[in-house]
């Protein structure tokens, strides 16, 4: 299983929960990459749900306080499987 496949799984019960396609990606100088995607696709504007030096978390919709709790749970579960 790749990375990407791996850490995706992770996002697939969060996706889920927030009811919106999430993904993250990785700050790579001036440039992001795409490291996960979860949910599905409605084709809609995307927003920044959370942002730090290392990431930033895309969704599908804008996230109220409670579900952007769930967005930093998302980063912590995703650097822990980085480790």
């Amino acid at each position: 299983m790749s990375d990407f496949e791996r850490l995706s799984e992770i996002l697939k019960p969060y996706a889920e929960i927030l009811n919106t396609k999430i993904w993250l990606c990785e700050k790579i100088g001036k440039r992001l990459s795409c490291i996960a995607r979860a949910g599905e696709e409605t084709y809609s504007e995307s927003y920044v749900v959370y942002e730090d030096q290392k990431y930033v978390l895309f969704a599908e919709r804008e996230l109220s306080d409670d579900e952007k709790v769930k967005a930093e749970e998302i980063i912590r579960a995703v650097e822990k499987a980085r480790g």
